[in-house]
């Protein structure tokens, strides 16, 4: 599917809300995404400043609807945990990538079920289990997490790297990743299927036949079993040439 292309502002700090990021998620398919520009945002020190108060305002704010619900009796969470840590630095740094193996989506979903009031989605709404994990899970899960944490509590690492301009990144059907863009990026996405990975295909096509009828990923945009059909078709349509084709003399 595709090509189709990504669009997005963004800066190396972490601020905690607003940062240019594309949250957890599975695609129906393999997919390859080429960073094919980046240009520095420069930031004027009066622009700083005020981040760094709103910042300590949202951290704030969590931190009071974390106590009224009753989430932070062990006062573990990843409320003002802001990773800011790694190092890039590098002019051709564009984004960070963090890919999860699909055998790690149990424990995926099972850490966020127990932390989803501590994410927030657009309007900085909290979240609740519904939307929290989308009823697709785990194609969609609608939060952006520190998988530092996630390791300590779940043992879960993902890969990670940083693209740099140039790069493709390929991501395996069904496996979790996130992103966050460290400049402002453009990004070239496609998206295919690998003979290795057409039963994850299969899988996810058929776990999004349960989603509500108005759900954004109810409807089968992939067509894998259409595309299995006109590839055995394209199979035996060259067989057949080949059958029939006079041996060269």
């Amino acid at each position: 599917m595709g090509p189709k292309t990504y669009i997005a502002y963004g800066f190396a700090p972490e601020f905690g809300r607003g940062d240019s990021v594309t949250k957890l998620h599975c695609d129906l398919s393999d997919a390859v995404n080429v960073l094919t520009h980046i240009a520095k945002v420069e930031l004027k020190s009066d622009s700083i400043e005020a981040i760094k108060k709103l910042t300590q305002m949202h951290l704030k704010q969590d931190k009071r609807e974390l106590h009224l619900y009753g989430d932070n009796q062990d006062g573990e969470t990843n409320v003002g945990m802001l990773d800011n840590s790694f190092p890039w630095g590098d002019s051709l740094d564009g984004a960070l990538w963090d890919i999860f193996r699909r055998e790690d989506v149990p424990k995926l979903e099972k850490y966020l079920k127990k932390h989803f009031r501590e994410f927030r989605h657009v309007h900085c709404s909290p979240l609740n289990q519904r939307t929290g994990l989308s009823d697709a899970s785990p194609l969609i899960m609608y939060v952006y997490l520190d998988w530092h944490i996630l390791k300590e509590e779940n043992g879960i690492e993902p890969w990670t790297s940083i693209r740099k301009l140039g790069d493709a990144v390929f991501i395996p059907a069904s496996c979790p990743h996130k992103l966050r863009n460290l400049k402002s990026c453009i990004k070239a996405g496609l998206g295919f299927v690998s003979p290795e990975n057409v039963s994850e295909c299969f899988r996810l096509t058929e776990e999004c036949r349960k989603l509500p009828i108005n759900h954004m990923s109810a409807k089968d945009k992939l067509e894998v079993k259409k595309i299995t059909i006109y590839a055995m078709l394209d199979v035996v349509e060259k067989l057949e040439e080949a059958r029939w084709k006079k041996p060269m003399i």
